[in-house]
């Protein structure tokens, strides 16, 4: 997917490793194995948005999540084009039933089955080759 070596599709922000392997094994499958970049932390995250161009992140909103560091770093990763893919799982959800988007951001219930996943990260791949789709209307 990425044209130069300083863009990547997909990076995955999860610290518990067993889910982080399981999100990073969903995104390899639409997005393709070296399209993924595995982050563990906050800081990690920050230095690969200074570095890189991403098409997706992906990230849960737990309450645990919800650092200074990694707020700032996903507003201007989402100014700067990249989409967000928020995996609920805190009590209020956008949705229980499917996953929602609304330019660019998307939202997936922490219940969704493997395949909710797989055809929202497809569609996020069709809007990163297709920017003008993430745009309000």
């Amino acid at each position: 997917m990425s044209a130069a070596q300083d863009s990547i599709g997909v990076v995955v922000l999860e610290p518990n490793k067993q889910l982080l392997d399981r999100l990073c094994k969903s995104a390899e499958r639409v997005w393709g194995q070296h399209e993924v970049l595995p982050r563990q932390t906050g800081k990690e995250l920050a230095l690969a948005a200074e570095n890189l161009s991403v098409g997706l992140v992906l990230v849960r909103a737990s309450f645990q999540r919800s650092s200074v560091l990694v707020q700032n770093t996903l507003v201007d990763m989402y100014a700067a084009g990249t989409q967000i893919l928020i995996v609920q799982d805190t009590a209020f959800r956008v949705s229980e039933s499917s996953w929602m988007s609304f330019a660019g951001i998307h939202f997936l219930s922490d219940n969704s089955t493997d395949e909710q996943l797989i055809d929202l990260l497809t569609m996020t791949l069709v809007r990163h080759c297709m920017p003008q789709l993430n745009k309000l209307i």
